[in-house]
Formats: C-alpha cells, structure tokens, sequence
C-alpha cells in the first residue's frame, strides 16, 4: 500500500462510503461534545470502544490499524507519563521516586521527581477524548471522498471559498505525505545510498526545497482547475437528498448529546446551591455515569 493510498478513503466499506457528508461531520461533532462533558473513565473508555468498532465495521485496512494504533499508544502514553510527573492537584499518592530530591543539582531544582497514582487516572481520562476524536477523526478521513465533505459544507451554506480551503486541507495531507516520499526516492538514488532508515534521515534537511517547489505547481494547477469550472460562480446548486435513516440518526444522537449535556449542567449547577428535588434522579445518573 502506498503512502497517498495510507491516508485515502478507498478501501473501505460500501456502507461507510455511502454515508452522507452531513451525517459524518454533525457525529463527529457530537461526539465531540460527549467527549468533553463526560469525565467518567468507564463510559468514555466505551464512547472510544464505539468508535474502534466503527473502524472494525467499515473494514479497516491492517496498514491503517497499524498507523492507528501507533498514533494511539503515543498520544495515551504522553498524557498519561506527562500528568503522572507533573500533576499538581491534590490529594496526590507518589507510586515510587524517578528522582530523590537529595540528589545533587537536580534534585534540588525540581524537588524530586515522581509519579502520581492521580496523576495517571487523570492522564488516562485526558488521553481517552483525545483517542477518542482521533478514532473518529481517521474514520471519516478514511471512509469520505473530498467531494462528499465538500458538498456537506456547502449544503450547511457555508461560504463556498472556505468549504473549499478546510476540504483541500484534509485533501493535501495525503498528496503532501506522497510527494515526500517521491523526493526522498529522487534523492537517494542521485547520491547513490542504500535503502534504509538512515538515508531517508540523511536527505530529510533536502526535501524542503523541491516539496515546496512541487506543492507550488500543484497549487497552481489546482486553482486553474477550480476557476477554469466556475467553482466560485455557480449561484445555486443542488443539494443531494439526506436520506431519513440517517436523519433520523443524526436527530437522535442530537437528542442525547443534549440530554447528557443538560444533565452535566444540571448536576454542577447543583453543587453550586442550585439544587432541584426534582431532578434528584438526573443528579445521581450523571454522578455514576457522567
């Protein structure tokens, strides 16, 4: 598989290719709202579960959950080793000592070095929404044609110039990643080294130059391209039909993502002096699950 392929929806299932741009973009936005309401560990480890099964259900390629995988674990892994060394708040439980502060020079300077119990729950629950939107995120990068997002944007009445720069954002990513690699083969085989690590190391402070003279020209011919067909001019178009099973999904998880955030305002407002006895249930709900 190559690299343009790596990062390019067009291996995965006929399902998730069919989906409407709407119907992707309005989930990832909900669930990113339910990624910042919620702090309860268990039930964001399952919101994360759910998208890990989307990726199983769309057919994810074995190169894609390897790059998944990869961004994952160094994403989870940096919280939780960043919150368990400096976590400020208390109470705090030392698991063992990285650094005495007897220790000469650097112990006295940062009084010590540990790890905090607290410190990793908190970085794991930190880590978990950003694995979390990153799931997602990779879903519907890896399952959506350009023009798909490009047509949900512009059917939300979203200015056609800026529906067209956030698509051809996300549509460079890939492109970029494959001109790179083009110049690195360029230039291994004019200085003659051996495949490896190594030499793509050795050229890496020589790409910038003729990636960016590459990008230029396809910039170019891109904005000729998008000009030449009266992108920017077209007053009215039509906008495909939003089928009503999706609809209906999108209404449903709206209704639950507003439920749960009225419920997480309710149950702080509540320990603020605001307390309803009406709403004792919501309260206790939120507070076991949220």
């Amino acid at each position: 598989m190559s690299v343009r392929q790596l990062w390019e929806g067009c291996d995965a299932a006929v399902w998730a290719q069919r989906l409407d741009g709407r119907t992707k973009l309005l989930g990832l936005f909900l669930v990113a709202v339910l990624a910042i309401v919620v702090d309860n560990p268990r039930t964001l480890f399952l919101l994360f579960t759910a998208t890990l099964l989307l990726h199983l259900f769309a057919r994810t390629s074995v190169y894609k959950w390897q790059v998944l995988a990869i961004l994952l674990l160094l994403g989870l892994w940096g919280s939780m080793f960043s919150q368990a060394l400096f976590f400020a708040q208390t109470p705090r439980t030392p698991l063992f000592v990285l650094l005495e502060p007897t220790v000469p020079v650097l112990g006295s300077i940062t009084g010590g070095l540990y790890v905090y119990r607290e410190g990793v729950v908190y970085g794991a629950v930190q880590g978990l929404r950003s694995a979390t939107m990153l799931a997602l995120g990779l879903f519907v990068c890896w399952t959506s044609d350009p023009r798909q997002l490009l047509k949900a944007l512009m059917a939300w009445r979203l200015s056609p110039q800026i529906a067209f720069m956030l698509v051809t954002a996300i549509r460079f990513l890939p492109v970029l990643a494959a001109e790179a690699g083009e110049v690195i083969i360029a230039l291994r085989l004019r200085s003659d080294t051996q495949v490896g690590r190594k030499s793509v190391v050795r050229h890496l402070p020589y790409i910038a130059k003729p990636l960016l003279a590459r990008c230029l020209r396809r910039a170019q011919t891109l904005a000729l391209s998008v000009v030449s067909r009266g992108f920017f001019l077209s007053a009215a178009r039509k906008n495909e039909l939003w089928r009503n099973k999706e609809k209906l999904a999108c209404i449903i998880l709206t209704v639950f993502t507003l439920g749960i955030a009225f419920s997480k305002i309710a149950y702080l407002l509540s320990e603020q002096g605001m307390y309803f006895g009406n709403l004792r249930i919501v309260y206790d709900w939120t507070k076991l699950y949220l």
